[in-house]
């Protein structure tokens, strides 16, 4: 599991009683590559899908983590589509939403529409970001799935890289 806050023993870090649970979750990250939270709803494992394609073209640059809001993930139709693109899959990172709660993540991608539509709350971020990968309709096909999602995340790349 990721281990993303750690407590700061070096007068570096200021410790403010009055801070909110978020701000000193902010204060006390030991890593600097911003953190993006892909979240689905389970049922195609949409989320570990982006994971794996960020982490394949950026992990050098990005701790790309993966959640779900529904009761159960379909970690082995992601995984199967993964290896057909030859891209490394592994759910060493992806775990129910509400486990993310007490952390905090750089970005929030909602994958669909499905994603935020649970009411569940959300961990602490600084920029959230709607994509609707199966262009509000069913999914049929999952190589369009991963177009979708291989051509969000160049955007992504694109957007936010070099900022």
């Amino acid at each position: 599991m990721t281990q993303p806050i750690q407590h700061v023993t070096s007068n570096t870090c200021t410790h403010n009683p009055d801070a909110t649970s978020a701000d000193k979750r902010k204060t006390l990250r030991v890593d600097k590559k911003p953190r993006v939270l892909f979240l689905c709803d389970g049922q195609q494992g949409f989320s570990l899908i982006a994971q794996s394609v960020l982490n394949h073209k950026a992990d050098s640059h990005y701790v790309a983590v993966s959640g779900f809001t529904g009761k159960v993930f379909n970690e082995e139709a992601a995984c199967g589509t993964l290896r057909r693109y030859n891209i490394d899959c592994t759910s060493a990172h992806l775990k129910p939403l509400e486990e993310y709660a007490e952390e905090h993540v750089d970005f929030v991608v909602a994958l669909t529409p499905s994603a935020v539509q649970s009411g569940k709350p959300f961990p602490a971020y600084d920029k959230f970001i709607p994509w609707d990968i199966t262009s509000g309709g069913d999914v049929t096909e999952m190589a369009m799935i991963i177009k979708a999602i291989n051509d969000q995340v160049n955007y992504f790349l694109s957007v936010y890289l070099y900022r």
